[in-house]
């Protein structure tokens, strides 16, 4: 077994054309959509950790910067 991945979406045209041609060349072809992860949002879960202190990232960079 072979697998072609198109990494970037088709227009369905486009798609329809590319199947029938490789039928017409007698190459057995079915499509199967995956669907793809969503991407991450730039939540992090260090923010909740410091939730009940008075303290920021910019503090934190500053008295690194002292030492």
């Amino acid at each position: 077994m072979q697998q072609l991945i198109l990494k970037k979406d088709i227009e369905p045209s486009k798609m329809e054309a590319l199947l029938h041609f490789l039928k017409s060349w007698n190459i057995e072809a079915e499509l199967k959509i995956i669907p793809t992860a969503k991407k991450k949002s730039n939540f992090s879960l260090a923010v909740g950790m410091w939730k009940d202190y008075d303290i920021d990232a910019t503090t934190l960079r500053k008295q690194i910067r002292k030492k």
